[in-house]
């Protein structure tokens, strides 16, 4: 029988990292379990572009989206998830889950007794809280001034609040709603933004706030994905090649 293990965690502890070197060591493919990072017209904001410029591993998503096209349901997301990893485990022995969604990932863990694999799993926690802000800061300012020439952060949340339909949606992302509410604060449109014409003092500023929001909502990925995964079995872990 196959195995999938799931790196899981909050965003920012080095999942990427973790799920890249365990696939290189096994010649597993790596399957993303990130609604966001379905969206391709949101590739800086959710760190897909940082992932697939660096790595050479198959890393597959579960679909590709645009804001234009709505939020992706969760149980749609679970359901192609468990379908791509029932079709790669076919064909790999080992098979890496790297995720930090929380309602894909607690779908995946209650379908636990149903899966044709044996599913690990590995939580990554949120190191000292003074760390992980600035770590989080860090991620946020490189988002907003991105070194790859490719759009920052708040291009991309300038597009995508043109989406008007779709707002509701856009302001839900995590990271948008903090600078989302910067804008509302400074009476900005958020349509006008542009990260290469903005004084880097309010940048920082904006950055800070995204850390913020980013930080909540790690420590409530943390405090689940420890209730849900670090039950599950993890004894392939030694067969699977992790040696963290």
């Amino acid at each position: 029988m196959s195995y999938v293990h799931a790196i899981v965690g909050p965003t920012g502890v080095g999942k990427t990292a973790l799920a890249t070197r365990l696939a290189r060591e096994t010649n597993a493919p790596t399957v993303v379990a990130d609604r966001i990072q379905c969206f391709t017209d949101l590739s800086t904001t959710s760190a897909r572009s940082d992932c697939d410029s660096s790595e050479s591993i198959i890393r597959l998503y579960l679909a590709d989206r645009v804001v234009a096209d709505g939020d992706y349901p969760a149980e749609e997301a679970a359901q192609e998830l468990v379908r791509k990893l029932e079709r790669l485990t076919m064909e790999y022995p080992y098979v890496v889950v790297e995720g930090g969604s929380i309602s894909v990932l607690r779908r995946l863990a209650a379908r636990r007794g149903q899966l044709s694999f044996n599913l690990s799993a590995q939580v990554l926690h949120i190191p000292d809280d003074v760390e992980y802000r600035l770590r989080l800061f860090t991620r946020a300012r490189g988002m907003l001034s991105p070194n790859t020439g490719g759009p920052s952060m708040l291009d991309e949340l300038a597009m995508a609040w043109k989406n008007e339909s779709q707002r509701e949606f856009v302001a839900s992302i995590n990271g948008f709603e903090a600078a989302l509410e910067w804008c509302c604060h400074n009476r900005v449109d958020p349509a006008t933004l542009s990260g290469n014409d903005m004084d880097p003092v309010l940048l920082d500023e904006i950055a800070w706030m995204v850390a913020d929001a980013h930080a909540v909502h790690g420590r409530e990925q943390d405090e689940t994905f420890s209730a849900i995964f670090e039950s599950t079995p993890v004894s392939s872990l030694r067969e699977l090649g992790c040696r963290s």
